[in-house]
Formats: C-alpha cells, sequence, structure tokens
C-alpha cells in the first residue's frame, strides 16, 4: 500500500491480524490496494491507519478463481477501420 501512496499505521497485534489475512485471502492484496487508494482519495480527511479500511475490505467480494479468463472491454466495431470521410461523413 505504501508504494500506492497510502501510509497508513497497522495497529493490529496478536489475533488481530487474522481478519487481514483473510481479507487478503478472500480477496486478494491488489483489491485491497485499490480500495484503500480509492477511499484516501475521496476522503476529506487524512486516514491514518489501516482499522478504517476494515469494514469496506469486508464487503469486497471474492477473487475469481484462477484460471478465470479475464473480460477485456473492446470498443464497438463501428469504432474502428473506416475514417470519417470512408464512412460518407464529410
Amino acid at each position: 500500500m505504501t508504494a500506492s501512496g497510502v501510509v497508513v499505521r497497522w495497529p493490529f497485534v496478536g489475533n488481530g491480524w487474522f481478519p487481514v489475512l483473510a481479507l487478503i485471502s478472500k480477496c486478494g492484496t491488489p483489491a485491497l490496494v485499490e480500495y484503500a487508494r480509492r477511499t484516501v482519495d475521496r476522503s476529506p480527511a487524512p486516514i491514518d491507519s489501516a482499522k478504517y479500511f476494515m469494514r469496506g475490505w469486508s464487503e469486497l467480494p471474492p477473487k475469481p478463481a484462477a484460471g478465470t479468463p479475464v473480460h477485456t472491454p473492446r470498443p464497438h466495431l463501428r469504432a474502428v477501420g473506416q475514417s470519417p470521410e470512408e464512412r460518407g461523413i464529410f
């Protein structure tokens, strides 16, 4: 998270780390970091503790199973290929 610009304290001790580790296993680190980054960007006040993110992290969907194809949005076919002149617009 520090590499993404989110610098917070991690005040968890002892068994307090188990929920964090479970969320990492369930959602994956990239999803947790992305959520934290978006939250910090929208927050009017500085966030100084990772505990602030726990509720939101717990509501994230599980990461897809290994081997699940990644959906890549593609442009509409009409948006590629012909120039405006070739389509008779000009």
